[in-house]
């Protein structure tokens, strides 16, 4: 049978004259179109052409003519024609389809974009439109497209859309066809990879789950749209080895911005960590990521709630200052009533903003804390000791290389701070891990990352519920060693206390006496915790205490602390008041320098109370800061996985609370009003600057 000719006719009627023996080739169109089969048998014989004659001869016409009308016959009327109606334009084959492409791609980049926008807007038409392809159709361009992979290189627009489509709502075949177009695609053309991955990362946040409810397609759940993004990341992993350093600098873009909803961020957060499983080549980075964005969202949250408080006091002081010009000068009352009703437009609304985007930050905090929380839990409770120690390397370089650097952390560092504490060989790592860093002689670290290792090391060591007293007393024996060496080595050239040039010394200083704080009863000789938690009672005999018998101390720590107290450096000069203050009143109670009455004793609160007046007259500027990172933890929802973690401040038998004292110094100070004695005065207001700080330290150290 000879090969039949296609006619396309849309309405209007289009009149085609074509040759008997010429072929019709593919026209792609959108709409429904009538195909006519016709056979050159169907067709009459081409008329014979009148020779060439001096006689004029007419029977050619009528030869044409009623060829005419025959060819009309055979052509519409003729029953034997094969006339066919196509009611879903998706019925084109495959090769007509191929053929379609190639032509369209070739005019593409020979400059004409007729047929390249037309294909263009086949992928980009969303699928909930009357005119919007179906399934099937897709499928046989998308395998037309991967044919035709080789003259892709110039039609980035194209990729761009065929990536953009509604891919991951379709059925499994699609996603089957759409996986190796992707694949043939950039093992062709290399330059495609980071769009490629940069599509499929943008999806890890925003992802909605009407893109699983596609027309006449089966629902796919929100779960599943998100295990098919990382089905195809990971097959693009394996088959392409390239794509694994390609990757991480698109997740960095892609991070959501620090002012970003709560849900974007808790999102991407946990495909990150999903995508972490299953490429463990990028698990380090992924981890690291996570943390360093994380820490930002904590040191701006930190200084969001300073400047909010700068903030209110400068309003209260302001309020105070026009309060106080509108009782003094009448004349200016109108001028003032401006003032203050500017004022107040000024100020009240942007504080509630910036109260509003605290809250909003603080929840974002608390949220990728417990996510975070929950993905290390089961690798140190169920993991094999390979697995434990692999993660705990990478916290321990997130807190190195992370965390320690940045000033007022308030949060993330608890990530070490309970995962170090599952074990007592993870306790010793991480305490290890701070004393090199503070105790380094090789200065091959920063002086800022030296002197934060020493707060670090001092608040784990003080707050930390399942360290041991022998891993506390080796702490403290270790920075007492230490200590000593500084003091000898910068003594025969100090001539005062200088924390620009001693900055280390008084850290590690700071960080002994916040140690003794916590941690004294550990301290004490007799205590047996072989069977109890760090820190308990047990072996301290308060009756023996207070029958006036001295308590017995380490060997070393005493002898330290007094030798470097008494020094040209004056650490207690230097250290924050807050702490110094603490300590002295613990240290005076306990008798930790000898009896109250001795000379030791008076002369140590003799130095205690020059200490304080010294740092309120003119030098609270070059005082250290009371930064010890492992304060309370309060974020809401995160907090329940540090439960049984934390050492609370316990009060010292005996000693009475600072509520007590405050009460009792205030009858004082009316009593001595009455007796109006001037050298009186002046003690009491020595007295009332000690009284200040040591609320002060109440407030810090519970």
């Amino acid at each position: 049978m000879s090969k039949p000719l296609i006619f396309y006719n849309k309405p209007p009627t289009i009149t085609l004259r074509l040759p008997i023996h010429s072929s019709v080739d593919a026209i792609s169109t959108h709409d429904r179109y009538t195909m006519a089969f016709v056979t050159p048998a169907m067709l009459p014989p081409a008329p014979r052409r009148p020779g060439m004659t001096l006689k004029r001869d007419s029977s050619h016409l009528d030869d044409d003519l009623s060829s005419s009308q025959a060819k009309k016959r055979n052509v519409a009327f003729d029953e034997k024609v094969d006339v066919r109606t196509i009611q879903d334009w998706t019925e084109k084959s495959q090769e007509l389809i191929k053929e379609e492409v190639r032509h369209t791609i070739e005019r593409h980049l020979a400059g004409d974009d007729t047929g390249y926008e037309q294909l263009r807007r086949l992928f980009t038409t969303a699928p909930f439109e009357e005119d919007a392809p179906s399934t099937k159709l897709l499928k046989r361009y998308v395998v037309a497209l991967t044919s035709h992979v080789r003259l892709l290189g110039g039609c980035q627009a194209l990729v761009h859309s065929v990536c953009e489509c509604s891919w991951l709502g379709r059925e499994e075949s699609f996603i089957s066809l759409f996986i190796r177009f992707l694949d043939t695609l950039i093992s062709r053309h290399g330059g495609f990879l980071s769009g490629v991955l940069e599509e499929l990362v943008r999806k890890f946040a925003g992802l909605k789950s009407s893109l699983g409810r596609l027309p006449n397609q089966p629902v796919v759940s929100l779960a599943q749209l998100r295990q098919r993004v990382h089905l195809v990341l990971k097959h693009i992993l394996v088959q392409i080895p390239r794509a694994s350093s390609a990757l991480p600098p698109i997740l960095e873009k892609n991070f959501p911005f620090q002012h970003d909803s709560k849900r974007t961020h808790v999102e991407y957060v946990k495909n990150l960590l999903k995508l972490a499983d299953r490429a463990p080549e990028l698990k380090t980075q992924i981890l690291a990521l996570i943390t360093e964005r994380l820490v930002k969202i904590d040191v701006k949250i930190q200084v969001d709630m300073e400047d909010l408080q700068e903030d209110i006091e400068d309003k209260l002081v302001q309020t105070r200052r026009l309060g106080d010009g509108e009782e003094d000068d009448n004349d200016s009352g109108d001028e003032s009533d401006e003032e203050s009703v500017s004022s107040s437009e000024l100020t009240q609304t942007p504080e509630e903003e910036n109260i509003r985007e605290l809250k909003e930050a603080v929840a974002k905090m608390d949220a990728i804390m417990d996510i975070l929380f929950a993905y290390y839990t089961p690798i140190f409770t169920s993991g094999n000791a390979i697995e434990i120690g692999e993660t705990h390397d990478t916290l321990l370089s997130h807190f190195v290389n992370i965390v320690l650097p940045s000033y007022r952390s308030r949060h993330t560092q608890f990530l070490a701070f309970h995962f170090s504490q599952m074990s007592p060989y993870l306790i010793e790592r991480f305490a290890g891990e701070c004393a090199v860093l503070t105790t380094d002689t090789s200065n091959t670290q920063p002086a800022i990352i030296r002197l934060s290792a020493a707060a670090y090391l001092a608040s784990f060591v003080a707050r930390g519920a399942h360290i041991e007293a022998s891993m506390v007393r080796s702490i403290l024996v270790l920075l007492a060693r230490h200590l000593d060496w500084l003091c000898t080595v910068y003594s025969p050239s100090c001539r005062g206390p200088d924390p620009r040039r001693y900055s280390l010394y008084y850290g590690i200083a700071q960080a002994m006496l916040y140690i003794f704080c916590f941690r004294w009863r550990d301290l004490v000789l007799g205590n047996d915790d072989d069977d109890d938690d760090a820190g308990a009672d047990q072996g301290f005999d308060d009756d023996a205490f207070s029958d006036g018998e001295d308590l017995i101390w380490v060997p070393g720590i005493k002898e330290c602390l007094t030798r470097n107290i008494y020094s040209p450096l004056n650490p207690l000069k230097i250290c924050s008041p807050a702490i110094v203050h603490q300590f002295a009143a613990i240290a005076n109670h306990l008798r930790f320098f000898g009896a109250s009455s001795g000379s030791s004793g008076a002369s140590f609160a003799a130095l205690r109370r020059e200490t304080a007046l010294t740092g309120r007259v003119g030098e609270r500027d070059l005082q250290l800061d009371a930064y010890f990172p492992f304060d309370p933890y309060h974020l809401p929802v995160s907090k329940r996985w540090l439960e049984g973690d934390y050492n609370e401040w316990k009060g010292v038998p005996g000693m009475k609370d600072e509520d007590e004292e405050e009460d009792e110094d205030d009858e004082e100070d009316e009593d001595d009003e009455e007796s109006g004695s001037g050298s009186e005065s002046e003690e009491l207001d020595s007295d009332g600057l000690e009284d200040v700080e040591e609320a002060e330290v109440g407030s810090d150290s519970s």
